[in-house]
């Protein structure tokens, strides 16, 4: 059960830091931050930030929050592998990307027409694909298919060491470094600690097998 329980809220934190990343924050999203403790301590500078209690919801999000996310992540500092690793700094939408390459290599797809992503190598979509890992890993060792559990979560670190975790902690270092709100900062400080904290779980999990 704390197996289960470890890989549950794993599923939950790329599931979260992949909605914060892809668009601008919502109302709803914005105020489930607001209202749960456990949450909000994740965003330490966030709960100092003065503007974040006492402005208005809605002018927070459309004169601050919004008004950050589209500085930071659509005009500065691209959220795409990509622009990251290759000289050119060009966004690779195409089939010989190599992120896409390795999802289908493990049977995932996406549909770039539902996301606010303009390539497949996307943080958040990154964020998402070892989500959905997780979550078929946890499935396997509910049916006690623990050799598959083992080579799901190999796959996990092969694509943290390969793409994700190569590139995503420097990108989310410029990143927050480029943030005026504090909630933008908070955003990419956790996502930073919690890439490379989940490296090291599944790095100490593979010797312990």
């Amino acid at each position: 059960m704390e197996k289960f329980n470890e890989l549950q809220a794993r599923i939950n934190m790329y599931g979260f830091l992949s909605r914060l990343l892809i668009e601008e924050i919502d109302a709803e999203t914005l105020r489930k931050i607001k209202n749960n403790e456990e949450i909000l301590d994740l965003f330490p500078n966030t709960k100092q930030w003065d503007l974040f209690w006492e402005k208005d919801e809605k002018k927070l999000i459309e004169e601050d929050l919004n008004v950050d996310f589209t500085t930071v992540f659509l005009l500065n500092v691209y959220p795409y592998e990509s622009v990251f690793i290759h000289d050119e700094g060009h966004i690779n939408p195409t089939v010989t990307n190599p992120t896409l390459i390795f999802y289908r290599e493990h049977g995932y797809s996406i549909d770039l027409n539902k996301t606010r992503a303009l390539s497949p190598d996307h943080i958040a979509v990154e964020m998402e694909f070892m989500m959905n890992l997780i979550q078929e890993e946890l499935d396997s060792l509910k049916k006690e298919n623990e050799n598959e559990a083992k080579r799901l979560r190999n796959i996990q670190k092969r694509f943290l060491e390969e793409h994700l975790g190569s590139w995503g902690p420097v990108y989310l270092m410029a990143a927050r470094d480029m943030a005026e709100t504090p909630f933008y900062y908070d955003v990419c400080q956790l996502a930073l600690d919690f890439i490379l904290s989940d490296y090291e779980y599944l790095a100490e999990e593979m010797e312990v097998v």
